[in-house]
């Protein structure tokens, strides 16, 4: 600030020294003081005592002690009359300072007309010594509304002038009024030490003014900044390059446990000790590359918390281009980590065993067969399917069902080494990858101790439930080279195993392949065999062993395939069974019988009954395709010229959906047949339970009953008797000899089928066999 202990001196003045063109001396230069001669002193002496002001009555050394009004204001005069040229003369000079070159002309002079008109005005008013005094200290008295500067420094910080620029501005507009008051014409440089003093305090107190508002709304500015990177939960930091920390946002702080500390005390790596040189080598690579770095770290809170974070640092350049800070982010993903995880463990793991899935399986097994290739080891894979599990599944529950795959997984982990894969690749079929196999034997010992592992009765429920294993196994490199042949003759060997007798297992053969092969080839030409017209119904008769005559029939399917051949059921349903095509191929034997009872009935002239038959598959599996609306539907129209053929097996499953299948049967007119009664469990307990309305007795106790077996009598018999005294009727099929006819008859059996009376025919057979019959209207 301006010093006023020279305004009272008699001899001397002081003025502040003004560089050339207007330009400002150097800082440590730019308040010295020039003393004025005294020859000048006493001529400004004698011009005051000739003025017509001396008229006030004040002597010559109280005007220049105290300066007259007019004297007082003669720069606020000079600075309200050339406004524009002090404007234009500032314009130039502040166009040099870097943050006003860009700015347009009218927002670089918006307050500094305002402020020369405040300056002038200050200059103009009175003041006391007290009040001069307290100026010239930089404490002027307090402002009610904001002034020119105040607003001045307040819309320089908010467009990003420094504070070096927003003094420099002051500099320039404390020298253009200097530099055009030395130049004007007529006045001369007879510059009042007082106006002098009074000009440089009001110029002091606006570049007080300014800076304090300039600061106010820096610090203002700073609050919202930290207030914006605060209210976010991620972390905000700024460092310089060694790392230190210089600024922190409270989420950081919190984290960390630096509340009511200076994080600036810390450096950057401090904060988690675990990753302080990944931390250094990243912040290094930015200073040096000034490229973004990225990278993953994970922290543990000061509440025993694991934390991962995934942080961002930017490289902050200067004017000069160098990187004097870096500015950086964090995000805590562990959520997203843990989603990630748990969606990758869904992709590679089954969620119900725990085990790996068939995705996963596959991964592993290519990198097993190239490790086997590399060590020259062998490689054994077995494919195991569990004995009974849909049965359980189906008494039980799908409750008791996981339990048990669940049961079954764990034996299955605790018989392998921990370099072995146990997979679940769907529903109840499992593999195990067994890697190093140096001998065979050792395949077959261990086998053998899962079989006997998933043999033991497994509980659940509190209750014991029972199940085996079929394995087929293959051996890399004598059955294949390729993981998925692995898998196939594997596949292929267990299936061998299955219908073997299950609970046992099966290496893989090059037999096995080619029946494999076969059977495939039989699966795709009987998936087209429908839509080719190749299949064909035939019908045996059925009949009534009190007339002989023809009542009844049974709907039986054929399949006349491309090769000429006709091809009996026992060739191919079990194949169609297993494929998940019966569901088609019967409701198709049912389109075809249910046209035909009609024209027969009218062949005959009386009602005329056609049994077709229902797969057990098609009861209790979820692989065949779904026909049901449809064949109730049609069995609806048909009413009791349809019945429906059984086996024990649909009874005995009473699963949810078997008796909700057997109820819709029922609620559409359909009389129910259990066919090959008597091999089976033969529960009276399921047929009080379920309405049946004929028993067929197996054929293999009427083969039998008058030759090797005279026990088939006894069966015979008692299946008749047990049936009439439940109000059914009973069908004996494979009749061949009059004997066996009479003694059925005998034994009060109703009805009998059998090539005794005709092999299954067409429908145009058939009928010729029913216009033969005694009582034909044909």
């Amino acid at each position: 600030m301006f010093s006023s202990s020279g305004r009272d001196a008699p001899d001397s003045a002081t003025i502040p020294t003004i560089a050339p063109h207007g330009r400002s001396v150097p800082r440590s230069r730019q308040w010295d003081a020039v003393a004025i001669p005294p020859e000048i002193v006493r001529c400004m002496r004698n011009f005051f005592a000739a003025c017509p002001s001396n008229s006030l009555g004040l002597t010559c050394d109280q005007t220049m002690n105290q300066p007259l009004e007019n004297d007082k204001t003669r720069i606020a005069r000079f600075i309200r009359n050339n406004l524009p040229a002090i404007l234009q003369h500032w314009d130039e000079f502040a166009r040099s300072i870097p943050a006003a070159r860009h700015m347009p002309h009218e927002r670089l002079r918006d307050h500094a007309a305002g402020m020369l008109g405040a300056i002038a005005s200050d200059l103009e008013r009175p003041q006391t010594p007290s009040e001069q005094a307290d100026k010239a200290r930089g404490r002027a008295p307090p402002h009610a509304a904001d002034t020119q500067a105040e607003k001045h420094g307040s819309g320089r910080m908010s467009a990003g002038f420094t504070v070096t620029d927003t003094v420099a501005e002051f500099r320039a507009l404390r020298a253009s009024v200097m530099r055009l008051w030395a130049d004007r014409d007529g006045d001369g440089n007879d510059l009042a030490n007082e106006d002098l003093i009074r000009f440089n305090e009001a110029i002091d107190q606006a570049l007080s003014e300014s800076l304090e508002a300039y600061f106010t709304e820096k610090d203002g500015i700073t609050h919202r900044f930290d207030t914006l990177l605060s209210a976010t939960p991620d972390l905000h930091y700024i460092a310089d390059t060694d790392g230190h920390v210089l600024y922190a946002n409270r989420a950081l702080v919190r984290l960390f446990g630096t509340a009511g500390k200076n994080p600036c005390e810390h450096r950057l790596a401090d904060f988690c000790p675990a990753f302080a040189d990944q931390l250094e080598r990243d912040l290094g690579a930015v200073v040096q590359t000034r490229a973004i770095g990225r990278g993953e770290l994970q922290c543990t809170a000061p509440d025993g918390a694991a934390h991962t974070y995934r942080y961002v640092l930017m490289p902050v350049i200067n004017k000069d281009g160098e990187v004097d800070s870096i500015a950086g982010t964090a995000r805590n993903i562990s959520e997203l980590k843990a989603s990630e995880a748990k969606i990758l463990r869904n992709a590679y793991y089954d969620s119900l065993t725990s085990l790996p899935n068939r995705t996963l399986f596959r991964e592993r097994l290519e990198h097993d067969v190239r490790h086997a290739a590399r060590t020259g080891f062998a490689l054994a894979l077995l494919f195991i399917d569990l004995d009974g599990f849909k049965e359980v599944n189906d008494r039980f529950g799908h409750d008791a069902g996981d339990q048990l795959l669940q049961h079954c997984a764990q034996r299955l982990q605790g018989c392998v080494r921990a370099t072995d894969t146990v997979a679940r690749i769907g529903g109840d079929e499992f593999t195990i990858i067994l890697n190093e196999v140096s001998k065979p034997a050792f395949v077959e010992v261990l086998v053998g101790d899962i079989l006997a592992e998933l043999a033991r009765p497994f509980a659940i429920g509190g209750k014991q439930v029972h199940v085996s294993g079929s394995i087929g196994i293959s051996l890399y490199p004598q059955d294949a080279h390729h993981p998925n042949d692995l898998l196939r003759n594997a596949d292929q060997a267990m299936f061998v195993a299955k219908h073997g007798g299950r609970n046992r297992f099966s290496y893989f053969t090059p037999d096995i392949r080619d029946t494999a092969w076969a059977r495939l080839k039989v699966i795709d030409e009987l998936r087209q065999a429908l839509a080719r017209c190749e299949l064909l119904v035939y019908y045996q008769p059925i009949v009534e062993l009190a007339t002989e005559a023809i009542v009844k029939a049974e709907a039986l399917v054929r399949w006349r395939h491309p090769d000429g051949s006709l091809v009996l059921p026992e060739r191919f349903i079990g194949i169609a069974e297993e494929a998940g095509l019966i569901g088609e191929i019967d409701a198709w034997v049912l389109s075809q019988a249910v046209p035909c009872a009609v024209r027969l009935a009218e062949l005959t002239g009386t009602p005329f009954q056609i049994s077709v038959n229902k797969s057990p598959v098609e009861f209790m599996s979820r692989l065949v395709k779904n026909t049901w609306d449809d064949d109730l539907a049609l069995l609806g129209r048909a009413g009791a010229r349809i019945a429906v053929e059984i086996t024990e097996g649909v009874l005995l499953d009473d699963s949810p959906g078997v008796r909700d299948k057997l109820a819709r049967l029922q609620q559409a007119g359909v009389q129910l047949t259990i066919d090959d009664f008597g091999i089976g469990y033969s529960s009276m307990a399921y047929l009080n339970k379920f309405k049946v309305d004929f028993l067929k007795i197996d054929q293999s106790f009427v083969k039998d009953m008058l030759t090797t077996n005279p026990n088939s009598q006894i069966f015979a018999e008692t299946i008749i008797a047990m049936a009439h005294k439940l109000g059914l009727k009973v069908i004996a099929e494979g009749v061949e000899t009059a004997a066996q006819r009479d003694w059925l008859r005998q034994a009060g059996c109703d009805y009998a089928q059998g090539f005794l009376f005709s092999q299954a025919t067409s429908e145009e057979c058939f009928a010729q066999l029913l216009r033969a019959a005694p009582g034909c209207r044909a």
